[in-house]
């Protein structure tokens, strides 16, 4: 099919795969609730919580990421592609369920402020994100939700490292199993789209992909979130490129592909863009090295 179809042809399309696609999730995914994990009397008479300013940071933001599901719209873009509004369903619950369990450890551990989080969640609300998943932005918004979810389920594994709470590890270990499924899902889609659309979705990822922001970033606190989970190794440039866009871009066989068109424009782009990023994660890890040979020199003076 050639590449320059509009995003309507691709979507329907892409009906055969998401159908497949939601079955196989469904016969793999597993129902869980916070309670599974999180009961306040695990905590009672405890001192109070042991996490790290960075490991609270990292649980709060990814919270108000999971809790913070824009309405999407389900209007004759969602009847053109049959089992997407059933998809979308599944995964709204999936991830408020992330939150809830999240939320209901935060509290439980006497790890947050109850008042200030519940605030916190209420402003999420009302900032809210750029709504995805809706018209011509489709494409787009499908590259963007497999690489956020990519990005959330590396933080939570690297965060589970630094709450050395067993709880915590299990939990977490249950909500990335989720968003594996999640990551695999949007994934496939794209590779799907490729197959149909190669230089249409290749200029989308490029697009995403150079204009990349870490999911919640425009949430309260963010700035000094993000500072804390890059300084303690949680989610930084060299995970993002090494964990997040080399395995995808990988996967939907970006570099070896002879089909793309005027795409290939797009693709030469993003080449070049992953070469900067490489060489800006590099220059970061040698400043971040020099900053903390400084602090050993003045703890051992």
């Amino acid at each position: 099919m050639h590449s320059d179809i509009g995003q309507f042809t691709v979507l329907r399309e892409l009906r055969p795969t998401i159908e497949e696609n939601l079955a196989r999730h469904r016969a793999e995914s597993v129902q869980w609730e916070p309670a599974d994990f999180v009961r306040a009397e695990m905590y009672w008479g405890s001192r109070p919580s042991t996490l790290t300013e960075t490991a609270k940071a990292a649980l709060v933001t990814n919270l108000l990421v999971e809790q913070n599901i824009p309405l999407y719209r389900r209007d004759a873009v969602a009847t053109e592609i049959g089992a997407w509004p059933s998809w979308l369903t599944d995964w709204s619950n999936e991830r408020r369920r992330h939150a809830a369990a999240v939320t209901d450890y935060l509290v439980a551990t006497r790890s947050v402020d109850p008042v200030a989080l519940g605030r916190a969640r209420a402003q999420c609300m009302t900032v809210g994100f750029d709504s995805p998943m809706n018209g011509a932005h489709l494409l787009r918004s499908l590259v963007q939700v497999a690489l956020d979810e990519s990005v959330s389920s590396i933080s939570h594994r690297n965060t589970a490292d630094q709450c050395h709470d067993p709880v915590a590890d299990r939990l977490l270990g249950r909500i990335i199993e989720d968003q594996e499924l999640h990551v695999r899902f949007f994934a496939d889609l794209v590779s799907a789209a490729l197959a149909v659309a190669p230089g249409l979705t290749v200029t989308a990822i490029t697009e995403v992909v150079m204009n990349f922001q870490l999911p919640g970033t425009n949430l309260p606190g963010f700035a000094r979130s993000a500072m804390l989970i890059a300084r303690d190794g949680i989610y930084d440039l060299g995970r993002h490129l090494d964990e997040v866009l080399r395995p995808m871009l990988a996967q939907w066989r970006i570099f070896e592909r002879t089909d793309l068109g005027a795409g290939a424009r797009s693709r030469d782009q993003l080449a070049d863009y992953l070469d900067h990023l490489d060489a800006q994660a590099a220059t970061t890890e040698r400043s971040a090295m020099r900053t903390q040979e400084y602090a050993n020199a003045l703890r051992a003076s």
